[in-house]
């Protein structure tokens, strides 16, 4: 048995979390002839570089809280969990034949204070000669912090879908979705990009074909429908060829659409999308996630991330603030 190294630095764990058993999870069904009865690789036919739009997001936690007191929870039982957050998306356009650029006005920055409490309040803190607006959001199945990280990952993940589905509809650019769609509906040229692979949702003979794609290949379209999410179309893509070192599966990614368009558009979609991908892919020098993570993925991440503002200050920001807050409240008891 060959051993064979996964590409990804280690920081950033590996672009294959999926089980070593590939069987689909219990909650999905998944049709993987819905394209071709039987499997094999798809290339798609030659056809001219499509303009792209790529939409992203970032969310940082900034810092985790407790509410103390009865006036914290309605029935007065214990503390509220809160969690200041910043998040931010923006979308990066490539054209063909021009170089990738970020487009400013589709950024959008919000920061916000998810609180297990449902009558939180947000928080406006001096900054200099600004001030930092942390707005409300109310996390009603949340009781860990844990649970609070997830429904700012949430947040992020809808302002995304609003801006994939306002792209989408604003004309014939594809617009890839950095990770799943999950229960997003972005538009009818949307495509979502998992670069991290969590669940297989195919058998061994389909993935065997996957292992197997050439770079610009796909696999067959599979439905996934899922009691918890949106159906969707999906399929498997080839982004890079590796060194013999690295295990195939490294250089493959999922793409999903949505699962409300008819067969042939999904596939056509399928094909536009796969095409885009080799011309995107960074080498390990330039990106430590090559070569799932796109180029002009990690472009838009950094200038997201640089948005947020630095996060010592941000900090400082919170503890002087909240530190007030809680000094007057002593006071006043």
């Amino acid at each position: 048995m060959a051993l064979r190294l996964l590409p990804w630095a280690s920081e950033f764990g590996a672009g294959i979390e999926a089980a070593v058993d590939p069987a689909p999870p219990q909650a999905a069904e998944v049709d993987a002839g819905v394209e071709h009865s039987r499997w094999g690789a798809v290339a798609p036919a030659d056809r001219e570089p499509r303009a792209l739009r790529i939409v992203d997001g970032v969310r940082r936690v900034e810092a985790h809280a407790m509410e103390d007191g009865a006036a914290a929870e309605p029935d007065g039982e214990g503390p509220a969990l809160g969690l200041f957050g910043s998040l931010a998306v923006g979308a990066v356009a490539v054209e063909p034949g021009a170089p990738a650029r970020i487009l400013e006005s589709t950024i959008r920055l919000e920061r916000c204070y998810v609180a297990t409490s449902a009558d939180a309040t947000g928080r406006v803190l001096p900054a200099g000669r600004s001030e930092l607006r942390f707005r409300p959001r109310h996390a009603p199945n949340a009781s860990t912090p844990r649970d609070l990280v997830a429904a700012l990952n949430r947040a992020m993940l809808d302002e995304e879908a609003v801006l994939a589905a306002e792209l989408s509809a604003a004309g014939e650019a594809l617009v890839l979705v950095d990770g799943p769609l999950r229960r997003r509906r972005p538009g009818e040229r949307a495509v979502g990009y998992v670069k991290r692979i969590h669940q297989w949702y195919v058998g061994p003979a389909e993935r065997a074909v996957a292992e197997a794609l050439a770079v610009g290949e796909r696999t067959p379209l599979f439905r996934i429908e899922d009691r918890r999410e949106a159906g969707r179309y999906a399929w498997y893509a080839r982004t890079a060829a590796l060194a013999s070192r690295f295990h195939p599966l490294a250089g493959v990614v999922r793409m999903e659409c949505d699962g409300d368009l008819p067969v042939a558009a999904a596939s056509h979609l399928a094909d536009d999308a796969t095409s885009a991908l080799p011309r995107l892919v960074p080498t390990a020098a330039r990106d430590p996630r090559a070569p799932q993570n796109l180029l002009p993925v990690g472009a838009l991440e950094r200038a997201l991330t640089h948005r947020l503002g630095d996060r010592r200050r941000v900090r400082r920001i919170l503890i002087a603030s909240v530190g007030d807050e809680a000094a007057l409240a002593e006071r006043s008891a």
